[in-house]
Parts: structure tokens; C-alpha cells; sequence
């Protein structure tokens, strides 16, 4: 198949560029691995604010209920339904996205693209079938990927990374995140918020180190009120996975073995 523009990722930057392109009156198609919508919409942005929802009202209902008048006895919470109230909503979107494509008439391709020459897409089909497109123009945008610590490979279980941490079962007794940026604050206060004993290591002074110091600070004082460990000024010095879980030895502030 030829066409005037083929989008190579279909993220943010890649599902708004095919449909824009569409409007202005080329022939596009948009290949992408997994869903539409890329990781903000499916495993960053959107679920997370939804695990975050579901935390603040739990935490409201558990430690604020009387000042609003409510006596609540009792409160429990289903962790798998917590859970797949984030996918959900994810889904939904990812969905609205896909309707936008055959609204505009862009070609949705579900694969892996790899480029093998000028001017030409080859496509892995997640149906199991191969491909080859020709473009006018290629636009790739693949987006990022959680990276591992160096000799510290993601297992999905015990060392995990963003996406895994938002599918998580069952629920982890304790959690050892290291770095204190938007993302890995965001997870202290989710899992804190429903009983996990939360420890939060930045290598940098504060937790959100490319924001406003004083906001940090706040955001730190508030977060350490709430149950969570903050370590600064500390780095990972050995990590080591064992059948129990995972061994962190830190240096800095803090010399500690957790």
C-alpha cells in the first residue's frame, strides 16, 4: 500500500499528527504495537490519576470522614477492582481514539514497523502476518521506555518499572521505589494510601528535583505525615533480588539495608 504519510508510533505526537495530516486531505496510516493512545493514555498519565482518585478517596474516607459528618465502620477495599478501574478508564479512551481514526479515514495498523529502507515500512502484524507499505513521508514517534537499573533487570514481580507498578497483584506488604520524581511520587502516595510500607529514595536534596524547592518541600513534609519514608541525599549502593523480595543497600544521608 502507498501513502502520503505513514505515523510510526501512535502516542500523542503520532495519532494527533495522522489525523491532522488526514484532514488536510493525505492518505495515512498509523502503525502501533500495542493500542492507540501510546504510554499517557494506556500505562502513564491517565491510569495513574485514576489509581490516584481512587487513594484520595480512600484516604479521605479512612482518616477525614468526620469532619464532613460521615462514621463509616468497617472500610475495606477490593485491590483487583481498584485495579481494573484504572484499565478501564484507559480502555475508554484508547477506544475514543481508535473511533477518531475511522472518523478521519486513517489506516490503523496493529504491529511492529521496522525500517528497512528509504520510503519503506515493513509491518510485523500482531495477527501473525507481514506486510510492506511504501510513504511519502515517515513520521516516527516511538515514545519512551521504563529503563532498568544496570544489572537490574524488570522481572515483573519483585524489580518492576512504572507499567507494572499500575497492575501490580496482589498488593506488596512494603516497596522500595527509587527516585522522587512526578512518577515515582505518585506511587509512594498510591500504595501508601491503601497499606504498603512505603520507602522513597532520591539521590537528589529534595523529592521532585526539577520543580520549585519550596513546593518540594511541602510535597515532602506532607507525604512523610502520611506514612511514607523519605530518604535524600541517598543512592543506591546494591541491590540484590532474593526469594523474599528484593535487598536495597543505600549510601549518602543514609547508610541503611532495606
Amino acid at each position: 500500500m502507498k501513502y502520503d504519510l505513514i505515523v510510526i508510533g501512535g502516542g500523542p505526537a503520532g495519532y494527533v499528527g495522522a489525523i491532522r495530516a488526514t484532514q488536510l486531505g493525505k492518505k495515512v496510516a498509523c502503525v502501533e504495537k500495542e493500542r492507540a493512545g501510546g504510554t499517557c493514555l494506556n500505562w502513564g498519565c491517565i491510569p495513574t490519576k485514576s489509581l490516584l482518585r481512587n487513594a484520595e478517596l480512600f484516604h479521605l474516607m479512612k482518616h477525614r470522614a468526620g469532619d464532613f459528618g460521615f462514621k463509616i465502620d468497617g472500610l475495606s477495599y477490593d485491590w483487583g477492582k481498584v485495579i481494573k478501574r484504572s484499565r478501564e478508564v484507559s480502555d475508554k479512551n484508547a477506544a475514543g481514539i481508535e473511533f477518531l481514526f475511522k472518523k478521519n479515514k486513517v489506516d490503523y495498523i496493529l504491529g511492529e514497523a521496522l525500517l528497512e529502507k528509504a520510503g519503506e515500512v515493513l509491518v510485523k502484524r500482531n495477527d501473525g502476518k507481514t506486510e510492506t507499505h511504501q510513504g511519502a513521508n515517515i513520521l516516527i514517534a516511538t515514545g519512551v521506555v521504563p529503563r532498568p537499573l544496570p544489572g537490574l533487570p524488570f522481572n515483573g514481580k519483585t524489580v518492576i518499572g512504572s507499567r507494572e507498578a499500575m497492575i501490580l497483584e496482589p498488593q506488596p506488604k512494603s516497596m522500595v521505589i527509587i527516585g522522587a520524581g512526578a512518577i515515582g511520587v505518585e506511587f509512594a502516595y498510591f500504595y501508601n494510601a491503601f497499606g504498603t510500607e512505603v520507602t522513597l529514595i532520591e539521590m537528589m536534596p529534595n523529592v521532585l528535583p526539577v520543580e520549585d524547592t519550596e513546593v518540594s518541600q511541602v510535597l515532602e513534609r506532607a507525604l512523610t505525615k502520611q506514612g511514607v519514608k523519605i530518604l535524600t541525599n541517598t543512592k543506591t549502593a546494591k541491590v540484590e533480588t532474593t526469594k523474599k523480595g528484593v535487598r536495597v543497600t543505600l549510601e549518602g544521608k543514609s547508610s541503611e539495608t532495606l
